[in-house]
């Protein structure tokens, strides 16, 4: 409304208008204005014209734009460069603008391919949002000190750009200010410098070194993103975030300071930093974000100060030449995949208070022989230690409540496991495969054995299933082809299906039970029922003999649990018979006067008689057999 006014007055004064009134006000040596203020006598550069949405100039070769022009009777002070004002001037070659302008409009210059030398004057205070964007032919500019801030994509993609100079005067630069100047090779940036915007120098691919002064106190989003020539970077010690992205892809960048002030280091802000071999954390920083020092193969130091409380998702991941990493006390999680596929980690210390390991958050560590779990975690992630195939042992404290599913899948080298008294739950293939176990302990707390739990530990020879456990999933032993001896507690109701499928080596499986559990199909379908001795509560004998898989075993005993001492070592009953070992001997009770036979586990008779203690040569597995029923001893 404004403009239209003022074109009215200039109407009421006898001025001649032309027909691109609406595109310039007035034309004087080959360059368009438009009149800002007639009581002010300030004017603008500006286009020629606009149509069909293009808009439309015809400057070529050097200009020079005039401090004062002359219209009528006026005259007029030059004090702006207008919004589009030379766009796609593809003819222009190079402009002087004088003192009198105090700003550069959005995309004044945008396009201008041959433009090869800008000359700004001293009064400029701005530089428009896309003001010199795709001014391929441009090598340099010189930004006076009058100018305080750079706008958006001021200089966006202006390819031959080898050197800028930024004033003192200069607090911002904006987003995206000198993205894809490939071969911008230095930039100093001043101390009045307060924020580097989003992807302020991205794929700027010359930039070989950056200082970062102390008045910058933010990086933003992708600032550096694939600076792939930078090979140092220092950072202020007032900077307080680094964004995301900030110095991603920066392959070649080999040394990196950051201050101490830093609080937050954003998602991917070094990510693929290939060069870079070692980094310190400062103690001010809280959180460290995900990807942020991903796929840095060259990493082989991480120093991660004591205020960090968050390690993010994939943080540390593909960091293959990582031998150690010490968490501290400070933090309490550590994300998904955070140190994923570092294969060359050879020891993790988990500090106090850790109070979650993400999922997968050491997958495929495969040079991960000793693990340190803090007293604090309370849940270890799905695949949170899979394929760490050089791990040899491993304690799960008390404090965790629950094992994730797959989370020591694969570590083929894993020998021992305790886990602590307050997991509640062993998930899905949560020890599958980890074919040298020999040994597991598993806490009174447990109350679900997840499928294939335990499946292809082909070295594990005995397994106690506590009282707690409930239930016993599909496949969960599956395969466990050394295991000898099963205890199964006495509040399991379900084994899965083919539970025990491939255990051909049980001799010795006893169900303290009291209701026989209800078995899956094949549950306990490959262990030999003609060789394998079955111990069961005394009161719950009959109940086993008539239950489904459980009445297959041939040698089915009964044992007093309430009084299990009363005739030995082991107690065994049928039918009011009782045999029990007892040191190196064989006692029955019950059958005083009949006959009893003995055999050795190879069908050698050993002893038949009427006696009621009967000595055996030697310790092993015995046959007993009394008034028309057969018995199983083991000495």
């Amino acid at each position: 409304m404004k403009q239209l006014i003022q074109k009215l007055l200039i109407l009421a004064a006898g001025l001649s208008v032309g027909i691109n009134a609406f595109a310039y006000d007035f034309e004087a040596n080959g360059i368009y204005y438009n009149i800002l203020s007639v009581q002010d006598k300030t004017v603008e550069v500006t286009y020629r014209e606009y149509s069909n949405g293009t808009y439309k100039s015809d400057y070529s070769g050097n200009v020079v734009i005039p401090e004062q022009v002359t219209y009528g009777d006026n005259t007029y002070s030059v004090t702006s460069i207008g919004e589009r004002a030379f766009i796609g001037c593809d003819a222009l070659t190079s402009v002087t603008i004088p003192d009198s302008v105090t700003s550069i409009g959005d995309y004044a210059f945008s396009e201008c391919s041959g433009l090869t030398s800008v000359t700004i004057g001293d009064s400029v205070t701005s530089i428009g949002d896309y003001a010199f964007e795709y001014c391929g032919g441009l090598t340099s500019v010189t930004i006076p000190d009058s100018v305080t801030s750079i706008g958006d994509y001021a200089f966006y993609y202006c390819r031959s750009l080898t050197s800028v100079t930024i004033p003192d005067s200069v607090t911002s630069i904006g987003n995206y200010a000198f993205f894809r100047c490939g071969a911008l090779t230095s930039v100093t940036i001043p101390d009045s410098v307060t924020s580097i915007g989003n992807y302020a120098f991205r794929e700027c691919h010359s930039l070989t070194s950056v200082m970062i002064p102390d008045s910058v106190t933010s990086i933003g989003d992708g600032a550096f993103n694939w600076c792939t020539g930078l090979t140092s970077v220092t950072i202020g010690d007032s900077v307080t975030s680094i964004g995301d992205y900030a110095f991603y892809g920066c392959s070649a960048l080999a040394s990196v300071t950051i201050g101490e002030s830093v609080t937050s280091i954003g998602d991917s802000a070094f990510y693929e930093c290939r060069s870079l071999t070692s980094v310190t954390i400062p103690g001010s920083v809280t959180s460290i974000g995900n990807d942020a020092f991903s796929w840095c193969y060259g990493l082989t130091s991480v120093t991660i100060g004591e205020s960090v409380t968050s390690i993010g998702d994939y943080a540390f991941s593909r960091c293959i030449g990582l031998t150690s990493i010490t968490i501290p006390d400070s933090v309490t999680s550590i994300g998904d995949y955070a140190f994923s596929y570092c294969d060359a980690l050879t020891s993790v210390s988990i500090g106090e208070s850790v109070t979650s390991i993400g999922d997968s958050a050491f997958y495929w560590c495969t040079g991960l022989t000793s693990v340190t779990i803090g007293e604090s975690v309370t849940s270890i992630g799905d695949y949170a230690f899979y394929k760490c195939g050089g791990l040899t042992s491993v304690t799960i404290p008390d404090s965790v409540t629950s094992i994730g599913n797959y989370v020591f899948g694969n570590c083929t080298r894993l020998t021992s496991v305790t886990i602590g008294e307050s997991v509640t739950s062993i998930g899905n293939y949560a020890f599958d495969y980890c074919i040298r176990l020999t040994s597991v302990t598993i806490g009174e707390s447990v109350t679900s054995i997840g499928d294939w739990a335990f499946c292809q530990c082909f070295s594990l020879t005995s397994v106690t299933i506590p009282n707690s456990v409930i239930s016993i999933g599909d496949y969960a032993f599956s395969d466990c082809t050394a295991l000898t001896s099963v205890t199964i507690g006495e509040s399991v109701t379900s084994i899965g299906f083919r539970a025990f499928d491939g255990c051909t080596g049980v001799t010795r499986l006893e169900s303290r039970a009291e209701v026989p559990p209800a078995c899956g199909s094949y549950a306990l379908g490959d262990i030999n029922k003609q060789t394998c001795e079955l111990f069961v509560p005394i009161k719950s004998l009959d109940a086993y003999k008539a239950a489904d898989q459980w009445k297959d075993f041939i040698f089915i005993t009964g044992v007093d649990y309430d009084n299990p001492g009363s005739v030995g070592d082991a107690v065994s009953e049928n039918d009011g018979v009782y045999v029990a070992a007892n040191n190196d001997s064989i006692e029955v009770t019950g059958a005083d006067n009949a006959v009893k036979t003995v055999y050795n586990i190879n069908g050698q008779l050993v002893y038949s008689g009427t006696d009621t203690t009967i000595s055996v040569p030697e310790n092993g597995i015995y046959i007993v057999r009394v008034a028309g029923q057969t018995f199983k001893v083991a000495l």
